[in-house]
């Protein structure tokens, strides 16, 4: 950049001297060496030449200082222009010189600093284009703030459904860890062979779903579970179950505090209090339960050997799912003695029956997992 503007003002100053009629500063450079080497040649001439007489001498003196007289300093005609001339391109070139100098030096420091600027557009857009590959802040508050809405949108009557409060609950999630045991299973035994097709047949018919099943009467829930895992010989705590039943009788307990003072609450009010807490505590245990089965699925997969008679097995997982349903249905009763309005107890048995199906599905499951605990202990 500053090469080419130092061509381009010398340029201008050369086609300013030429429209003024002057020789260039190369042309005066030429005639001032051919005027130093002529008086070299002279003075060498006149040391070569004798002295000349007083007589010659003086005419040229006399000449001289005629000359003199006519020219000052001895001067040829138009000696002053040509010097004054050269003394002006000589110190119009160092001025341009010591211009061009300071232009290139500045011209240079502003091609740096466009080049450092440059490099910072590059990497900043390089950034944007690396950022924009992945996930970035703006996309995750995005997509946090349309999730919020949605879950905005869940109305009320969408809430108190057992299936919203089922998956809440995780009881979904541990259904389907069950049904990919299950599933698995069934992978398995395609590859495997066997000649215990009379104990499949009693598995599928001891697990199968019938109506007008006996209720069991339960004393002790805790006990009637303990019993079962017992004769399963599978050491699994029930923490988590007895938690959930000791919170719900703690909600009925609470609830019939409230029904002493009746001015605590409007009617209305304590009615949607009594179905939410019916709802949850049902939707809870129902999750518990279903829990419950895939832990003892998974634990009766790792075992080796077929400690417990297969048939055995089978009649008491289909004992402890009736036992587990007609406690989720004492539940449904214990609450519906504290409902007023028969939509509402309309509503909790509806409810409650959903649960009870979560439950009973689990012994779907099961038929394929106890048929390849028989081949693999077989």
């Amino acid at each position: 950049m500053a090469t080419k503007t130092s061509k381009g003002i010398s340029g201008a100053l050369e086609t300013f001297e030429a429209s003024l009629g002057l020789p260039t500063p190369e042309e005066l450079a030429k005639e001032m060496k051919e005027e130093q080497e002529k008086e070299a040649q002279e003075k060498g001439a006149e040391v070569k030449t004798a002295e000349p007489t007083a007589a010659e001498t003086q005419p040229e003196e006399a000449g001289s200082s005629a000359a003199g007289e006519s020219i000052p300093g001895g001067y040829y005609p138009g000696a002053g222009l040509w010097s004054g001339l050269s003394s002006l391109s000589v110190t119009g070139t160092q001025f341009l010189n010591s211009g061009l100098e300071t232009l290139e030096k500045v011209s240079n420091q502003a091609y740096e600093a466009l080049n450092d600027q440059s490099t910072e557009v590059n990497q900043t857009k390089q950034r944007v284009k690396d950022s924009s590959k992945g996930t970035n802040l703006m996309a995750v508050l995005q997509e946090a703030k349309v999730k919020y809405e949605q879950q905005e949108k869940v109305s009320a009557d969408t809430k108190r459904t057992m299936s919203y409060l089922f998956d809440e609950k995780q009881g979904l999630s541990q259904l389907e860890a069950l049904q990919m045991l299950s599933r698995e299973c069934v992978h398995k035994m395609k590859n495997n062979t066997s000649d215990s097709n009379t104990l499949f047949l009693y598995i599928e018919t001891s697990l199968e779903l019938k109506s007008g099943d006996s209720e069991i009467i339960i004393e002790h829930l805790g006990a009637a579970v303990t019993d079962c895992l017992k004769t399963l010989k599978i050491d699994l705590p029930i923490v988590k179950l007895n938690q959930c039943r000791y919170e719900i009788a703690q909600r009925l307990a609470e609830m019939d505090m409230s029904s002493v003072d009746e001015t605590a609450k409007p009617s209305d009010i304590k009615s949607v209090a009594i179905v939410d807490n019916s709802l949850n505590s049902i939707a809870s245990f129902a999750a518990r339960s279903v829990e419950l089965f895939k832990k003892i699925a998974e634990l009766s997969l790792l075992k080796s050997t077929l400690e417990v008679d297969m048939k055995t097995q089978a009649d008491t997982i289909k004992f402890l799912n009736e036992v587990l349903c007609c406690e989720l249905d004492n539940i449904r009763e214990q609450f519906e003695a504290k409902m007023e309005d028969k939509g509402d107890r309309d509503l909790l048995f509806v409810e409650t029956s959903n649960a009870v199906s979560y439950v009973q599905e689990t012994l779907y499951f099961f038929v394929p997992i106890l048929k390849w605990i028989i081949v693999k202990t077989g």
